[in-house]
């Protein structure tokens, strides 16, 4: 049989498969039901009329996550497969090779999270161990009943049961390349900086008072630094970044019901699909019940609504990752002028040895990828640590259960500081109160607040362990009657040090507005101010361009304009075009365009902190007027009279094949008109990821609650099945793109 013969007959025989397997998902329907023996307990399943999946069972304790094991194999096996592999390093032995997979491989086997996995199993509570294999039932039963994905079928990939150290490493790889690599980000952002550019006190600017410390001599360090890996190179495109999210919540003094309101909308890239959260609801014969959203390979619920709590978290931008610098040589790294051997670790990606080290209190080695594949020569070089203890992972259990059974905010206060996701956590409970909760897992440091990287030869600049859960901040029932954060800085003042840098205030700044904005709110109110586009960053911007503008036209419009986004505005349509070309040239005056290029591709979040300083500085050197007419000029050049809806869209792409594949099959949804709009509550950010690619930061996922009723209200852009061939794929991009809700009830 001929070559071309061979590939036909296969494709034709994928397609059938493809067709008949389509036609047996047709049958899920509202109300199609399910009754699974998961290792001795039934568990009932049934999609409701939104098509969620909704199960039960006698023991919330185990049932709980037996059920979700199984739903997130049921509705997300493709993903939760995908998201093992990459927090192992093994994306490339299973799937076909690129280089995205490849560096994202070189990037998880040099975070070696199975390593930290084989300290922490054996101090895991039976309890809790309980859990942990309760959850890994659920995947392995669905997985030893139903046939693989038809990806995994084209690939040629069968994949292996499940374990309990697969679970804490995609716990891990979520927390350090979806969240917390911001910081590593900065820091190499700074080295690259002081090595290839003389604007070292502008990034003190930025980040002020991180910087206050480097000094020429520690500039020189950096300088030396050998086989300095690009930012280009930490690939983490599997995983969309918890970048921008808001939560907040109102005490009944300040609600029309009298009972506690909360709102929460954590903010991804939602440019694949299937979208990272999946809501689900378990309903427990022994009274307790859950709604809300949790991630494929997470055993618990991250942020929804139980019995009696509501809880959402939003990225708190703690600092729980630092580069430091070695001195190699001879194979062995120096602390306090002794040296001590490195361990070497070999290990094998697509088909070649590549050579890691780390040191024995925890630093790894960070090298270019073509100089791994032998071993490390004398010199110094960068290494990075994360903040990976067994406490952190022993606690993994009662961070994403205890909000299932507390009672009341109190119950779980102090259950939810310490984990690897630096979050801000806004409660509200059936009793009326409402709360902040700080929790991460930094680092205790005397030598710097963090963002510096420091040598690591001299030992007063190492960790010297961690902070204790009272050290973070925490709220209960504040006097003004409502919590709110939005990747704000937050610090308490009699505290020590959590966080080195935060996302602009802008967002918060107008959450805190409407929040005052009347005396009494709905769950209406709060629906409508997650869609709301008001700008405060074009409030500030726009009287600074002003005396650039004309008269008339487009540039008349854009005086006038009342800063909100919809998508028939011209003003927001120009002022999206002008603020692109804004930063870029503000940025110009101090970097070369190979460094700006550079820079705003791989580091645009820390950059736009640099041009808020900068603009809030109000200083005519740093801002000379003729950058603003330059970027007004090219503006009104590159205007064509668009409105908004038509430069601000959103393609939503399978996260396998990349829209690739033919518009027909129905894997993509492209080219979709919104009123995001960057630095509004309803955000939107077109950015690229570390490795180039386009991303979409926006709304992940909505949702409100009134605490005194039994009624969650949400939308997720993406589908309740993750499955390509269910015609619930995309069921919710359309709500969510016109701002509707659907409404569960517990």
């Amino acid at each position: 049989m001929s070559v071309t013969r061979t590939k036909t007959c296969i494709f034709v025989g994928l397609l059938l498969g493809y067709l008949c397997i389509k036609v047996n998902w047709q049958y899920e329907h509202p109300g199609w039901t399910r009754s699974v023996n998961i290792t001795g307990s039934i568990i009932n399943f049934q999609r409701n009329a939104d098509m969620l999946l909704v199960s039960r069972g006698k023991n919330t304790h185990i049932d709980f996550f037996k059920a979700l094991g199984w739903s997130h194999a049921h509705d997300r096996y493709v993903q939760l497969c995908i998201f093992r592999l990459a927090s192992t390093g093994r994306l490339t032995d299973h799937l076909p090779f690129n280089e995205k997979l490849f560096k994202q491989d070189v990037k998880s086997r040099q975070m070696n999270f199975a390593e930290s996995n084989i300290k922490s199993l054996p101090n895991i509570p039976a309890d809790k161990l309980a859990k942990f294999n309760a959850y890994t039932d659920g995947i392995n039963t669905y997985m030893a009943t139903h046939p693989r994905p038809i990806e995994f079928i084209m690939f040629n990939y069968h994949p292996e049961p499940f374990t309990i150290s697969d679970l804490l490493s995609i716990y891990k790889f979520i927390a350090y390349s979806g969240l917390n690599d911001i910081c590593l980000i900065v820091e190499k952002l700074i080295i690259e900086i002081a090595r290839e550019t003389d604007q070292v006190d502008l990034m003190k600017l930025a980040f002020n008072p991180h910087l206050d410390q480097i000094n020429d001599e520690l500039i020189e360090i950096y300088k030396s630094v050998r086989d300095l890996r690009p930012t280009a190179d930490q690939n983490t495109d599997n995983i969309p970044k918890l970048t921008n999210s808001n939560n907040w919540a109102v005490s009944g003094k300040l609600s029309e019901t009298g009972s506690a309101l909360l709102a929460s909308d954590p903010h991804m890239d939602i440019s694949n699909l299937p979208n990272i959260f999946y809501e689900n609801q378990f309903v427990g014969e022994d009274g307790y019940t859950v709604f809300g959203i949790s991630a494929a390979g997470i055993p618990g619920i991250v942020m929804g609504r139980s019995n009696h709590i509501s809880f959402g978290i939003t990225f708190g931008m703690l600092d729980m990752s630092d580069y430091f610098i070695e001195n190699v040589q001879d194979m062995k790294y120096e602390r306090d002028g002794k040296f001590y051997p490195l361990i070497e670790r070999v290990e094998k990606i697509a088909g070649k040895e590549y050579y890691y080290y780390d040191t024995s209190d925890g630093h790894t080695i960070e090298r270019k990828i073509e100089s791994m594949n032998t071993t490390i020569e004398n010199g110094r070089y960068l290494a990075a640590r994360y903040a990976l203890t067994v406490d952190a992972d022993v606690r993994v259990i009662d961070l994403f259960f205890s909000t299932v059974t507390a009672k009341t905010v109190h119950d779980i206060k102090d259950v939810v500081t310490i984990n690897l996701l630096g979050t801000n956590y806004v409660l509200a409970d059936t009793s009326g109160n409402i709360a902040y909760v700080q929790g991460g897992n930094v680092p205790i440091r005397t030598s710097t607040t963090g963002l510096l990287p420091l040598p690591a030869w001299k030992s007063e600049n190492l960790w010297q362990g961690y902070l204790a859960p009272d050290q973070y901040m925490s709220i209960v029932n504040p006097p003004e009657g409502f919590v709110a954060t939005a990747n704000n800085y937050i610090q308490d003042p009699d505290k020590p040090p959590v966080a080195t840098f935060s996302a602009l205030s802008n967002r918060v700044n107008r959450i805190k507005q409407l929040l005052q904005s009347k005396e009494k709110f709905t769950t209406e109110d709060f629906k409508r101010f997650q869609s709301d586009t008001y700008s405060l960053l074009a409030e500030q911007i726009v009287p600074i361009i002003s005396p650039f503008l004309g008269d008339s036209g487009i540039e008349a419009a854009v005086k006038e304009w009342d800063f909100i986004s919809t998508q028939e505005s011209k003003p927001a349509a120009f002022f999206k075009l002008f603020y692109k070309r804004f930063t870029r040239n503000i940025l110009l005056q101090f970097f070369s365009q190979e460094h700006v290029d550079k820079y705003t591709v791989y580091c645009a979040y820390p950059l736009t902190v640099l041009v808020d300083k900068i603009l809030r500085a109000e200083d005519p050197a740093l801002l000379p007027p003729t950058v603003i007419q330059q970027t007004v000029a090219e503006t009104l050049a590159a205007y064509n009279g668009e409105v908004y809806g038509e430069v601000e869209k959103i393609d939503m792409k399978n996260m396998i094949f990349g829209g690739k594949l033919p518009a027909w099959l129905g894997l993509d949804s492209k080219d979709m008109s919104t009123n995001h709009c960057t630095e509004c509550v309803k955000v939107g950010n077109p950015r690229h990821s570390q490795m180039g690619a386009p991303v979409y930061i926006s709304q992940a996922w909505r949702m409100v609650t009134d605490m005194g009723t039994n009624v969650i209200e949400s939308v997720l852009p993406g589908g309740p099945s993750g499955n390509i061939l269910s015609n619930f794929y995309m069921r919710e991009i359309k709500m969510f793109l016109e701002d509707q809700y659907k409404k569960i009830e517990l």
